[in-house]
């Protein structure tokens, strides 16, 4: 995996602005990734590496990222609900609910990787599991990746 700090980055910090797509760092940076671009964060992040390979169930850009322990805040203005594609461990319930309440959401549905737990409630009401590793597995290049637990 490459360390995103290693690389220009290619996406502004998030400065508290409205946006429909949030990505948060496992080392808690806010940047805004537009609807779209998650693939270029993907190559720039994992590369080409099969991080779901030993997982069955949900695959994708935004689970991979999951995986290595970047979470997904999106809202696609179409319904009252925000999506969250996180990692198990994550629990800043505060940020998903300020995200929420910048979307007008009625609810926040979080899905959560390695373990496949969906969360789902009003913003006001949302708790999460208290934090833990968010970088839950090792990256299939037998580097390890590190733990993010605080």
């Amino acid at each position: 995996m490459t360390d995103a700090a290693a690389v220009p980055f290619p996406f502004p910090r998030w400065e508290g602005e409205r946006a429909t797509h949030l990505t948060v760092a496992p080392d808690d940076s806010i940047y805004v990734v537009p609807s779209g671009a998650h693939e270029r964060l993907h190559r720039i992040v994992i590369g080409d590496r099969d991080v779901t390979e030993r997982f069955d169930g949900l695959r994708g850009t935004k689970v991979e990222l999951a995986l290595t322990g970047w979470v997904q805040l999106q809202s696609d203005r179409l319904t009252d609900r925000v999506n969250v594609d996180a990692p198990d461990g994550f629990d800043d319930a505060a940020l998903l609910e300020r995200f929420a309440r910048m979307h007008d959401a009625g609810s926040v549905a979080v899905a959560r990787y390695p373990s496949g737990t969906v969360v789902a409630s009003p913003p006001a009401e949302l708790t999460l599991p208290g934090r833990g590793a968010r970088v839950p597995v090792s990256v299939p290049d037998g580097r390890t990746s590190t733990d993010d637990s605080r």
